[in-house]
């Protein structure tokens, strides 16, 4: 396969691949100190940096909006827009047979024998996939050794011509890398191969909801389509992150980029090397992020922590003792800040072993031990549930008994349902329809329970309560019961 190496325009951003489609983008100013320079680095690592390009069939003919979700071109609740993480693909005519592009990305040796790291999204889709390396040499890859959908990490096998053909490097310690310090992009943005830009680390741990595993770099070093897999480097020469996603409302960069940590990448390159697949850990749980209602009514500082909403039966968390309603703070020895950030913890927690989380339940912090399980499939995936929406103040709630006509769904619950709240108000996370099965973590089989439950909260001095919820559909949540409306 011969690449063409045109210039890309690309209607798009956030994953780098870029297609055939021509374009251009805007440079960024860097540097104030004249003196300054990265020349050395340069020199020495843009050989191990190649471009990935895969030759699509596009059998759906053009992306469907909303078909990836957080992924496709939306605005983000961090704010920004924020633009599909797939390469673009053409429009086609009814009755055209499926077209065929070129997906572009970059892409870095880490072993000479011929082993190069890219990003999944580059190569998704792609009947053959061939490896550029710097002087033009095209090596088609023997083997895609194994992909990660959900850290969007490949890792391909080429056989190089002689053995001196490709150079390695190596990755460094992320977690050592500081907010301000110098970083340099090696990459292939808009199939212009070897571009190297340079600007500082941003921002760390940035959740871009890109996966279920998020904690992004962020930089300002310009990059763009075309870069996606291409390294970012320390001032050692050594890969820090892997660029991955920009946001933008244009196509170009605008010194909002994003990479995966090196500390993340190397994990996950080892994993795919050794089993062709990535193996995560698992606890079996489902999570929210506390209110701060919750939190106050708990005597808390803050609303931090990740807040047990459901225990899956038979799952390591059930055999750990964990319970609906214990509020986890920290896990391996790392604090837990919301809900999102947990599932990460337990991902790259090791398998098979026992690690520590403390939690508050009843008031009281205790620290219980978990052996970690491995994630077989995603209807055992750690997920958090979905943001909370902003409370408004409580109107008049009103409950009624569960009947066999307003049973439904919840075949086995005991509780009250949540006949109607006045005033529109959000009822703390209530609608009409909910089961409230508990009350500050007490059993309530009726209406009259509930009720009872609820004046000995007020007599006890509470200000809020805490409800288990079920939802019509069966899942399990919570929500923050303002005893002063009740």
């Amino acid at each position: 396969m011969t690449v063409q190496r045109s210039r890309l325009l690309l209607l798009g951003a956030t994953f780098l691949a870029v297609i055939s489609f021509a374009g251009n983008a805007p440079s960024q100013a860097f540097g104030a100190d004249r003196n300054l320079t990265f020349a050395d680095i340069a020199n020495r690592v843009r050989n191990s940096v190649v471009t990935v390009a895969a030759a699509v069939v596009d059998k759906h003919a053009v992306v469907m909006k909303g078909k990836r979700g957080a992924r496709e071109g939306e605005t983000s609740d961090r704010g920004g827009p924020r633009e599909d993480f797939s390469p673009a693909r053409p429009k086609q005519r009814p009755g055209e047979p499926p077209r065929q592009f070129t997906s572009i990305g970059s892409g870095f040796v880490i072993d000479a024998s011929g082993l190069v790291v890219t990003n999944n999204h580059v190569i998704e889709g792609g009947n053959s996939i061939y490896v550029i390396l710097a002087d033009g040499t095209e090596l088609k890859v023997d083997k895609v050794l194994g992909r990660d959908s959900k850290s969007d990490i490949t890792l391909l096998k080429v056989t190089p011509k002689t053995p001196a053909q490709l150079r390695a490097v190596s990755f460094g310690d992320s977690s050592r890398t500081r907010v301000g310090d110098w970083v340099i992009a090696v990459g292939n943005p808009f199939g212009l191969d070897g571009t190297v830009t340079a600007g500082i680390l941003s921002g760390r741990g940035r959740d871009i909801n890109a996966g279920p595993y998020d904690d992004f770099l962020q930089t300002d070093a310009a990059i763009n389509r075309g870069n996606s897999g291409g390294p970012l480097f320390n001032e050692a020469g050594e890969v820090i992150g892997i660029n991955t996603a920009i946001f933008s409302p244009s196509g170009g960069s605008i010194g909002l980029g994003f990479a995966i940590p090196s500390n993340t990448a190397r994990r996950i390159v080892e994993q795919l090397e050794r089993y062709g697949e990535t193996r995560w850990g698992w606890i079996g749980v489902r999570l929210q992020t506390p209110s701060e209602d919750w939190a106050a009514g708990q005597n808390l500082p803050g609303a931090e922590g990740a807040l047990v909403a459901r225990v899956d039966k038979g799952g390591p968390a059930e055999a750990a003792g964990l319970a609906e309603g214990d509020l986890i703070l920290s896990f391996a020895h790392q604090h837990v800040k919301h809900a999102r950030q947990l599932p990460r913890f337990v991902a790259q927690a090791p398998i098979g072993e026992e690690v520590d989380a403390i939690i508050v339940r009843g008031g009281e912090r205790k620290t219980v031990r978990i052996k970690v399980g491995e994630l077989e499939s995603a209807t055992h995936e750690l997920s958090a549930a979905p943001p909370k929406t902003k409370r408004q103040k409580l109107g008049k709630i009103s409950f009624a008994p569960l009947t066999d006509e307003t049973r439904g769904a919840f075949a086995d619950a005991e509780g009250a349902v949540v006949a109607g709240i006045s005033d529109a108000a959000a009822g703390g996370g209530l609608r009409p329809g909910d089961v409230v099965v508990e009350a500050a973590h007490r059993k309530v089989r009726s209406v009259e329970e509930l009720e009872a439950r609820l004046d000995e909260l007020r007599r006890m001095g509470r200000t809020e309560a805490l409800l288990t919820v079920e939802k019509p559909g069966g899942t399990i949540a919570f929500a923050s019961l303002p005893l002063g409306d009740g």
